[in-house]
Parts: C-alpha cells; structure tokens; sequence
C-alpha cells in the first residue's frame, strides 16, 4: 500500500522534527563549561603565567576574562586559586564563594571551592 510506505518514510523524520522542537535535553553540570574562544585563550594564558610564579598577571588575564563571561563559576575558582596562592586569603574565600553560588548544581566544583575556602581559612591562622 502506498499510504504505508509512505507513513515508513515519514515516520522517522516526523520525529526528528518533535524531538528537535523539545528543545535542549538536561545534562548533568560539566566539570567545565564550554568557553567562548576568547576566555578559552585567556585562561590558557592564565594558566601559563600562573606555572611561571606569575600571579598578578595571571591574575589580570581572568579579571579580563570575568568581564567577557561574569557567570562562568569556573573563571571565579581560577582567580580565587590565584588569590590564595598570592597569600590574599579573604578574598580567595570570597572569589570561591562567588564561584560556588554560580553553580549549585556542580558538585565537584562546590568541592573545589570548600577545599580551597578550608585551604584559605587555615593558611590565615598560621598567618
């Protein structure tokens, strides 16, 4: 029957249709998200100085990087990593704060960031 073949040949591309309509599918938070190129760059250049002992400039790449993407938890982890390591240890607190309420759902991440608020906290009493 040509009705039947034709609902054969429909069929499959009748759902891709619907499922493409549904819209993004739920995944589960990535360890990182997807960067533009731009903050890709320069967190590859962060990380570089950050490797040389480089830390305030290290430091400027992810504040220029922050300003392209405010809502990216991970740049907020990396500048706070770098503030701990400049011995600015309130502000390292604070920066992994930010990060952790920018992504509530990333469970390594919330990790990460209360590593490194404990880390801060420790390090300030030794002094």
């Amino acid at each position: 029957m040509p009705s039947v073949r034709l609902l054969r040949l429909v069929a499959p591309l009748l759902v891709l249709v619907i499922a493409a309509c549904a819209g993004p599918q739920p995944r589960e938070a990535a360890s990182e998200p997807q960067a533009g190129r731009a903050v890709t760059t320069l967190l590859a250049r962060a990380d570089s100085r950050a490797q040389a002992g480089e830390w305030e400039q290290a430091a400027a790449l992810l504040e220029r990087a922050l300003r392209i993407e405010p809502r990216n938890p991970w740049l907020w982890h990396h500048l706070a990593t770098v503030r701990l390591r400049q011995g600015r240890y309130a502000q390292a607190a604070s920066l992994a704060n930010k990060s952790s309420s920018l992504a509530p759902d990333n469970a390594t991440l919330q990790e990460k960031n209360r590593r490194l608020v404990e880390e801060a906290r420790q390090a300030a009493q030794r002094g």
